[in-house]
């Protein structure tokens, strides 16, 4: 079966016991409720870890106008940017749609705003529909009991995916990279 909006909604509904739904436009609650919260839903989880199936790469060239002070230089964010992944660089900040820093390239890895989920990893889908149950089991069931249990099991899946996501990426040595500035000037 492929995977869509639909499904995961679908899949969502049938666990709190709900009707389920044909498209985002039918003429139901329950498809008015998950219209309205499944775009903010999946941005949101998409920003709780560096998903490996929604990372992307670009090199980004500074615009034109400069930060007042502080940083030499201002690079737009992607229009799919969810959260920084690495920029390269060590001192920066994210201000407003700007990465902000003094160099004039950045090599951005980033969490995009993937929204095709045939592409999305099965445990992302899983974690998918419990965040959705947690949101609409109250409104449609009217028990906050099952949104918790939702809830919970939400957390426990996200250890799950998060931990096998991890290991499908090499280690990382942060300290084979890191030089402290103070290093050596103790005594």
């Amino acid at each position: 079966m492929t995977t869509t909006s639909i499904s995961i909604c679908n899949e969502a509904l049938s666990m709190i016991g709900a009707k389920t739904i044909q498209s985002f436009d039918d003429n139901t609650e329950n498809a008015r409720r998950c219209a309205a919260i499944y775009d903010s839903s999946r941005k949101a989880l998409l920003r709780m870890h560096p998903w490996s199936f929604a990372k992307k790469r670009i090199q980004l060239a500074p615009v034109v106008t400069h930060p007042s002070f502080g940083y030499s230089h201002a690079f737009p964010l992607p229009s799919d940017f969810v959260r920084v992944i690495d920029t390269g660089q060590v001192n920066y900040e994210i201000e407003g749609r700007y990465i902000l820093a003094n160099t004039n390239l950045i090599d951005l890895v980033y969490v995009a705003d993937n929204n095709n989920e045939q592409t999305w990893d099965s445990l992302f889908s899983e974690c998918m529909a419990l965040y959705l149950i947690t949101k609409l089991a109250k409104p449609i069931s009217g028990s906050q009991a099952e949104a918790d249990s939702a809830d919970q099991k939400l957390r426990n899946m996200l250890k799950q995916a998060r931990a096998i996501n991890g290991q499908e990426r090499p280690a990382q040595d942060f300290a084979a990279d890191y030089y402290p500035s103070l290093m050596g000037v103790r005594y």
